[in-house]
């Protein structure tokens, strides 16, 4: 029965984000910003991961620990692999825009091009960093009572 209802709220969670994920999407293109809709993606997987973990941490659905952790990496890795797939079929092809950065330290010059992969990775680590978070936070408040 818990595992009906964990697949339940999960894939509630996940359309949920990649409602909002499209809705970003969608607003970014009507304000002719196509050349930043990976930015869509970081709105979708801040709501999946900050909302939709915390729900099955604070219901008892999953433990505060490494299944937190193991949801929240499986769950970015599908919702990156979904969003990829279908950001190009309703938008076209707006995700293969690569940014090119120079960075001078010391007379060296270092140039770094970032491509959409390298922005979903960055959204990725970042939402697993604020998942550490909110587990210290509950961690904290679950010990003390």
């Amino acid at each position: 029965m818990l595992e009906g209802h964990l697949s339940r709220v999960v894939s509630i969670n996940l359309i949920s984000a990649l409602i909002i994920s499209l809705v970003g999407c969608y607003f970014l293109k009507t304000i002719n910003l196509t050349s930043v809709m990976h930015i869509a993606n970081l709105f979708g997987l801040s709501f999946l991961v900050i909302y939709g973990i915390n729900i099955l941490v604070e219901s008892g659905d999953i433990k505060n620990g490494s299944q937190r952790f193991l949801l929240a990496t499986a769950l970015i890795l599908i919702f990156d692999l979904i969003f990829l797939i279908i950001v190009p079929f309703f938008f076209g092809d707006v995700l293969s825009v690569t940014d090119s950065f120079v960075l001078a330290f010391s007379g060296i010059r270092i140039n770094l091009n970032f491509n959409v992969y390298v922005y979903l990775a960055i959204y990725a680590i970042l939402m697993l960093i604020v998942n550490l978070f909110l587990y210290l936070k509950d961690r904290q408040k679950y010990s003390n009572g």
